[in-house]
């Protein structure tokens, strides 16, 4: 069943854009038009234009009071969310009509706490802004309580029921196959290309690298000196990669190191020149991303299964409704009417 709670999200996003892009009194002369039919009749109730738009400006007033009068931002609300909005009541009727036949009912202290609640200490003077009499508020109010019960015992519970400590367990082993363990790693590579074959000049280098304390970067112009020798040294721009992004050689040499240490120098082939290089390979840095524990995760596992498991609960009750009271939105509701225009 659709939620109010996301019109009130799409609702932040427009009247941010509204507020952003348009004049404050570009729609000042503006009005909204409404053209008021009746949209549904379910189980003997109907449901109107106006009814929908009374629903959808209490969620606009609860929410941002402060733009009542921006005509435009109140207008692309109903244009955009009238049809959702009409499918929530439309749904919430045929709760309503399963509620009375199991006979269900609020009391008036339930409902009047939640009407000042609602409205504030003022009650009747919120109404009136929004253009709701009291009776009207206190209708919306009840049959909210007695849905969410309903929606309590018939959704929300058999989800929770649903999702058992193995499922817990499923989920979290779904999760680590989808966001394993890994690590950062950020180091450098000092290549060494020798002139003619010299297996020592290699070891020579690594020997002079293995008893300092700074990374290679800092040490160019000592490593000039091997160059004399017969061979091209260069030091690398400082790499960082994860353990999925590493070659399974630059792995391999990091793997064995510890922060601020340099690896053996390894015998490889150059892929542009095919031409032998060695490479020594420093460790600047290692930053380990373990796995969450279980039982740091398995609160949120379970909500996010709940969650899921009361999304399909909500649609099989609210198909089982619909076939019992047998009524079929897609016949009922008009695809071209547009009851709301901007005059």
């Amino acid at each position: 069943m659709p939620n109010m709670k996301h019109y009130a999200l799409f609702l932040v996003t427009l009247i941010g854009s509204l507020t952003a892009h348009a004049p404050q009194n570009q729609f000042a002369d503006s009005k909204i038009g409404v053209q008021n039919s009746i949209l549904a009749k379910v189980n003997g109730h109907t449901i109107s234009v106006l009814d929908v738009k009374k629903r959808m400006d209490m969620v606009f007033y609860q929410h941002y009071p402060q733009y009542a009068e921006n005509t435009q931002a109140r207008f692309q609300f109903y244009q955009t969310g009238w049809r959702n909005v009409l499918m929530e009541m439309i749904d919430n009727e045929l709760i309503l009509a399963d509620a009375e036949d199991k006979e269900v009912k609020v009391t008036d202290g339930d409902v009047r706490e939640v009407v000042e609640e609602r409205f504030g200490p003022n009650v009747m003077q919120t109404l009136d802004q929004i253009g709701l009499a009291y009776d009207e508020a206190w209708k919306i109010i009840k049959n909210e309580q007695i849905v969410g019960r309903m929606n309590w015992w018939f959704v929300q519970s058999k989800a929770i029921g649903s999702v058992t400590p193995q499922a817990i367990r499923q989920s979290y082993q779904l999760y680590l196959e989808q966001n394993p363990p890994y690590t950062d790693w950020t180091y450098r590579v000092v290549s060494i290309r020798p002139d003619h074959p010299e297996a020592s000049l290699p070891e020579l280098v690594y020997e002079f690298l293995s008893t300092q304390t700074t990374p290679p970067d800092n040490l160019v112009e000592e490593l000039a000196r091997f160059e004399s020798a017969g061979a091209s040294i260069t030091v690398s721009n400082e790499f960082s990669a994860t353990d999925q992004e590493l070659s399974d050689l630059h792995k391999t040499a990091l793997l064995s190191l510890k922060c601020g240490e340099y690896s053996r120098p390894s015998l490889q082939t150059n892929r542009t020149d095919k031409k032998p290089v060695y490479r020594i390979f420093y460790l600047t840095n290692k930053n380990e991303h373990p796995a969450p524990a279980f039982e740091d995760l398995a609160q949120q596992l379970q909500n996010q299964l709940v969650q899921e498991a009361s999304l399909k609960a909500s649609k099989d009750y609210t198909a089982r409704l619909r076939k019992f009271y047998d009524f079929d939105p897609a016949k009922v509701i008009p695809e071209d009417i547009q009851p709301f225009s901007l005059q």
